[in-house]
């Protein structure tokens, strides 16, 4: 008898609400009380909140059912395309919870008053509960102007900033990404190494580090940080041991066994004093050994002989590398040219240097030490080992200060 007698009252407020134009009751939802905001299309607000569901402290369950509070708004245009949600669309929601619970994939009564409970908490929603807590709508000239229900309009207003974060949260969740990978490529790299058994702890630890859902930018690039120094120490070690193991050069398979007799014979007769020997070698024949000219004073013969100035590492490294063989330089003459002036040079191995990954500031340091020919050198000799060299900067950095 009790509600009968309520839902007469819900009735009869409703109709005479309709009759005098549905200002008439307190915390009613209305098109003229809601907040102004920029139009957006339902979906890509229901993107954001998926985006940023985390931020706003929902779960899944919970961004379903505000998703099922949304399919409720009057979204579809007379041609059946979708359309803006403007300030000018009601925005309180006056289905029923059967209807809701359908649309939330079939979640229970109870699971339904729950998930809006965290909605609301979350500001996402008011509620425009009536006197006897239905929810219907008021009426107008046939069209709805206000209604009691699930007003979403806090939602609406919070779009660009919604939308804002989410395309934030995209970005670093690409990024994060690719921080991923790097950090596995380089774990792999390191377990074939030798390391002591606190790198080898932390090296191992990096797999469940990045399976991690909660990881962090900053968690990953520190992690990379490590990683990225630990392998420039190790090519370093590396480099070093070949620069300190002795070059052993082979003689010439044109040279036998008799030509090998005679150069020992050679150097032999300079040891006691003797007259030096020069021996010139022929391909498939046997070495002579002809008398070296003694070096005899310019002052002699009374002749003046013009003072030659020695040739500076300076001057040597100004050459031009058009002097040189750039045929030798098989990685760098299959992308550019020959040179022919040194600012074509420099050029060139700048920018080859900025294909191997090598920034601005070492090569204009490379540069400097080692000389545009020398330096060409070496970037030819990274580029055929590239798959070797995991970080070019700290290969080029140990070769400086070996």
């Amino acid at each position: 008898m009790k509600h009968i007698r309520s839902t007469a009252l819900a009735a009869g407020a409703q109709e005479n609400c309709a009759n005098s134009g549905a200002n008439t009751l307190p915390g009613m939802g209305t098109i003229a009380h809601q907040p102004v905001f920029r139009p957006v299309l339902r979906r890509e607000i229901m993107s954001a909140v998926n985006t940023c569901g985390r931020d706003l402290g929902l779960r899944q369950a919970a961004v379903v059912v505000l998703d099922a509070l949304l399919s409720c708004l009057p979204c579809q245009g007379p041609d059946g395309r979708e359309v803006p949600v403007s300030p000018t669309t009601l925005l309180t929601i006056y289905a029923s919870n059967e209807t809701l619970c359908f649309r939330a994939k079939g979640l229970t009564d109870r699971q339904l008053r729950r998930h809006i409970d965290t909605l609301e908490k979350a500001g996402l929603l008011l509620r425009r509960d009536s006197a006897n807590g239905k929810r219907f709508p008021v009426m107008k000239g046939g069209k709805p102007v206000g209604a009691f229900g699930l007003d979403v309009s806090p939602l609406f207003a919070q779009a660009d900033t919604l939308l804002a974060l989410a395309h934030r949260r995209r970005q670093e969740a690409e990024e994060l990404r690719g921080l991923r990978a790097q950090i596995l490529r380089l774990r792999a790299a390191c377990l074939e190494m030798q390391l002591d058994d606190t790198l080898a702890a932390f090296v191992d630890g990096l797999r469940n580090l990045v399976r991690r859902v909660s990881l962090t930018l900053i968690e990953a690039r520190a992690a990379l940080a490590q990683l990225t120094a630990v392998i420039s120490g190790a090519e370093a070690r590396l480099v070093s041991e070949e620069i300190a193991t002795p070059a052993i050069t082979a003689l010439p398979s044109s040279v036998d066994t008799e030509a090998a007799m005679h150069l020992e014979t050679a150097m032999t007769t300079e040891q006691h004093g003797r007259e030096p020997a020069q021996v010139t070698i022929t391909p498939n024949k046997t070495p002579a050994l002809r008398p070296v000219k003694t070096y005899q004073s310019p002052a002699s013969d009374g002749r003046n002989v013009r003072h030659i100035e020695p040739e500076s590492d300076t001057k040597k490294r100004n050459l031009k590398v058009s002097q040189r063989c750039w045929s030798d330089l098989t990685e760098v003459s299959t992308f550019y040219e020959e040179p022919e002036t040194p600012q074509d040079c420099s050029r060139i191995a700048f920018e080859f240097g900025k294909m191997l990954r090598i920034s601005q500031e070492l090569l204009a340091s490379a540069v400097t030490r080692l000389g545009l020919w020398e330096l060409l050198k070496l970037e030819d000799r990274m580029a055929s080992q590239a798959e070797t060299i995991l970080s070019p900067d700290a290969y080029l950095r140990s070769v400086l200060r070996a």
